[in-house]
């Protein structure tokens, strides 16, 4: 299993986005101060949001340059944060424009097209004091999944309780992925002592790679969520921080768990090598024994020579005595090798 980037053409980096064909609509909600909530248009919507006195959310999947431009109209976002979301595979950050956040988040989650394979999937939020806008590339469950548990919910609905509730769900699905690598490294590891194949060390190599990638999101991700606590400046709500808290703490815990896994594959690739070697080793120790046992033959061969019967003047019965003293010799060569345990286990007295 693989850790995976966003399927969509083009190279990692400063590639524009490729948008879907069969992408959802924009989606625009209103929660107003008396519980009530109303779906709006994206066009206008800062409009219905003053005149509410509540807070917005808004989903957007790949949503193209109008709507951008609209997002630019209508909540005067930075240029430099609408280019972030044109542009793909952005690094985990977080900027901050006045009163207004724009933070960069990525999803780990199994692929919908390849069992058993996860994917990263890149969030872009713009947070403001009575706002919060998620735009995505590929469809996000978790966002639908978490957006109606928070409309189930009882109590003050604000901008911080929702964005707490996505962040946190996020990053819980970071731990079922480092559970998804532990039992990988541990299925290797258990897998090299038991056979050598060159599968395994591709495997180990593919392990290292996800962990590389992983811990590259976990740990810009871990700083922008302490922006986030330094309440500067306060877009949240100060009763929510301690639970921001606890995202960073988790963050935390995964890039120890990012560490230490990262030790655990090295520390298994090299015992991979140290099985490779040893396999070597036995070849050639095999072949030495090959060549020592038949050492006696070849001197005498040489020296003699491969033209003759037998001794030039000796008697036939010299001959077949000479024949059955060096089988004799090479018995007692394999079995004096036997006996000193390099032919197999060695003899105990």
């Amino acid at each position: 299993m693989a850790l995976l980037r966003e399927v969509d053409p083009g190279e990692v980096g400063w590639a524009e986005r490729v948008k879907p064909t069969d992408r959802h609509a924009p989606r625009a909600v209103l929660f107003r101060p008396d519980g009530t909530r109303q779906d709006i248009p994206i066009l206008g919507c800062a409009a219905h949001l003053s005149a509410a006195s509540g807070f917005l959310y808004a989903d957007l999947q790949a949503p193209n340059d109008q709507e951008l431009e609209t997002l630019q109209r209508e909540f005067h976002f930075h240029p430099l944060a609408i280019e972030d979301v044109r542009t793909r595979h952005q690094r985990p950050k977080i900027d901050i424009y006045g009163d207004r956040y724009f933070l960069v988040f990525y999803r780990v989650g199994p692929s919908a097209h390849h069992q058993g394979d996860w994917v990263l999937q890149e969030i872009d939020f713009f947070i403001g004091p009575n706002f919060l806008i998620a735009t995505h590339d590929s469809p996000v469950d978790l966002l639908d999944e978490t957006f109606n548990r928070f409309g189930r919910e009882e109590g003050k609905k604000d901008v911080s309780g929702l964005l707490y509730d996505i962040l946190d769900a996020m990053v819980d699905d970071y731990f079922l992925f480092l559970d998804d690598l532990g039992e990988r490294s541990q299925e290797i590891e258990d897998e090299i002592f038991e056979h050598y194949d060159q599968v395994h060390l591709e495997r180990l190599l593919a392990l290292k790679k996800d962990l590389a990638l992983l811990r590259r999101v976990a740990a810009p991700e871990r700083d922008a969520v302490n922006v986030l606590l330094r309440r500067d400046p306060p877009i949240l709500d100060a009763a929510r921080i301690f639970y921001f808290q606890d995202i960073y703490d988790h963050l935390i815990r995964i890039a120890d768990s990012i560490d230490t896994y990262r030790e655990l594959a090295t520390g298994t690739l090299d015992a991979f090598l140290s099985v490779q070697n040893n396999k070597l080793s036995e070849v050639v120790r095999k072949l030495t024994i090959l060549s020592t046992a038949f050492l006696p033959l070849m001197l005498v061969t040489s020296f003699f020579g491969m033209n003759f019967a037998r001794l030039a003047g000796a008697p036939d019965v010299l001959f077949w005595k000479s024949m059955a003293f060096m089988a004799a010799f090479e018995v007692a060569i394999l079995w004096f090798l036997w006996w000193w345990g390099i032919l197999g286990k060695r003899r105990r007295e």
